[in-house]
């Protein structure tokens, strides 16, 4: 990603927690979240101001695309 998303290693670390968690609780891989949500926070830090509660936007975004995905599929394969 030619965005560098993480300033150091504690920040990476809870991005790393948060997409792990994520991913679990969503019952997608890892890396398919991981992917999503390092794009939903890219376009986040573009505009933000305040930087401390996007990932709590993001995975708030994430959830929401994921939901989108797994119900177009139902209505793809019913």
């Amino acid at each position: 990603m030619a965005q560098r998303l993480r300033e150091d290693e504690e920040e990476a670390l809870r991005h790393s927690t948060t997409i792990e968690s994520l991913a679990a609780s969503q019952g997608v891989r890892s890396d398919d979240v991981r992917s999503l949500y390092e794009s939903v926070l890219a376009d986040m830090k573009r505009d933000a101001v305040i930087m401390d509660f996007l990932p709590i936007f993001a995975v708030r975004r994430v959830k929401e695309i994921l939901l989108r995905r797994d119900a177009a599929d139902r209505e793809d394969h019913p």
